[in-house]
């Protein structure tokens, strides 16, 4: 069985473990809120914390992968994070989950960044399209955990016991896989090696489109789980239910997005997603049940299923700028608002309500379905 694993099935593998942690913290966020005794702005500013470790990291990610074989530093930061986890219920303080927080957010940036490294230069040597296919495992991962994480919660399953079992499976598994990615591409001396250079018109549109789509998928990751207990008014496993009907959907989205994309263009395959995401917010913002949750959330997370995938293989073959400055930029992008974005939506919830926290989503599609259409020509030479 060892034996048949490659580059390919190992990077699917990662994208599935790192983002399974992410299944297990969104589920078990109302017990962290609880463990610390905080508010909506305190999970805000745990969010907040995250993201700066995770954008500090990203924005030097050039030079440490210039040190560090991205497999290596996969590996590594993996173990981190596996390891960081079993700490987590022990702390009781929000000023120390706020520093290890950060901790958690440098190790996710330098992953995020390598991984998607990983992807970018196997789609390169395999000359076909194949990124949307590795953020699928990625949605999987972050469904899987959120399905056996309200599973647990349901069954009455401590968090640290929770955590152990997680941390016994994907810890080996991640220093298994590791084992098997590719070698870093080098890079040619005429590309831009560091983020700081004038970004062309098209890394300035995928940024827009990612930092939207990021809020999305980070303010569900993050807020469902307390919009359906504290706004739609359930409890067990149904807390969970919003997240595990976006990412379903997410995962259907991811492992079909490859193939839609190549039939219709890159252009056109946009435009649908991003007026499925409208159509799913509107759904979830007029009506508070928990059958319009399921549906709104479904539509939502079909709609922002291939958008990052799409802006990652872009990004990864403009001319001039190297593979790792820009997924660099689009990593900084997308995992800057991932985490910021939601830490916004804490002052959203705490001032207007849970019931209004996704607003701000809908105006940013408005704004970006536009922006799609204006700049259809350079999304089409590029692609």
């Amino acid at each position: 069985m060892i034996n048949k694993i490659n580059d390919a099935i190992s990077c699917r593998a990662l994208f599935f473990i790192i983002s399974f942690y992410i299944g297990l913290w969104t589920i078990r966020i109302p017990s962290i809120k609880d463990q610390l005794h905080t508010d909506y702005v305190g999970i805000g500013y745990i969010l907040g914390t995250f993201a700066f470790g995770s954008i500090l990291v990203m924005i030097f990610a050039n030079e440490i992968l210039k040190k560090f074989p991205s497999k290596v530093a996969i590996s590594f930061s993996g173990i981190m994070q596996g390891t960081l986890w079993i700490l987590v219920p022990f702390i009781t303080e929000l000023n120390i989950f706020m520093i290890f927080s950060f901790i958690f957010g440098c190790c996710y940036g330098i992953f995020e960044v390598a991984i998607n490294l990983q992807a970018s230069n196997i789609e390169k040597r395999e000359k076909k399209s194949m990124m949307s296919g590795f953020h699928a495992f990625f949605s999987l991962g972050l469904l899987s955990g959120s399905f056996c994480t309200s599973i647990l919660l349901g069954l009455n399953v401590s968090f640290f016991s929770n955590i152990l079992i997680y941390v016994a499976v994907l810890l080996p598994l991640t220093i298994l896989f590791s084992n098997y990615l590719l070698k870093d591409l080098h890079t040619s001396s005429n590309e831009k090696g560091n983020i700081f250079f004038l970004w062309p018109p098209l890394i300035i549109v995928l940024v827009i489109i990612t930092m939207t789509d990021s809020l999305s998928e980070g303010g569900v990751d993050s807020w469902a789980a307390l919009y359906m207990r504290d706004a739609v008014n359930v409890d067990g496993f149904y807390i969970g239910i919003a997240t595990i009907s976006f990412n379903i959907f997410m995962v259907v989205g991811r492992f079909t997005g490859d193939a839609i994309r190549d039939k219709l263009g890159v252009y056109l395959f946009f435009i649908i997603l991003t007026l499925f995401s409208i159509i799913g917010l509107i759904i979830i913002l007029m009506f508070n049940s928990i059958f319009s949750s399921i549906i709104g959330f479904s539509v939502l997370g079909f709609g922002i299923s291939s958008i990052i995938p799409l802006s990652y293989s872009l990004a990864g073959k403009i001319e001039g700028v190297s593979s790792t400055v820009g997924i660099s930029i689009i990593s900084i992008a997308t995992y800057g608002m991932f985490m910021i974005g939601p830490a916004i939506m804490g002052f959203v919830a705490k001032f207007y309500g849970i019931n209004n926290v996704f607003s701000p989503m809908m105006i940013l599609f408005c704004a970006c379905l536009l922006i799609i259409i204006f700049f259809r020509k350079k999304i089409n030479i590029q692609s």
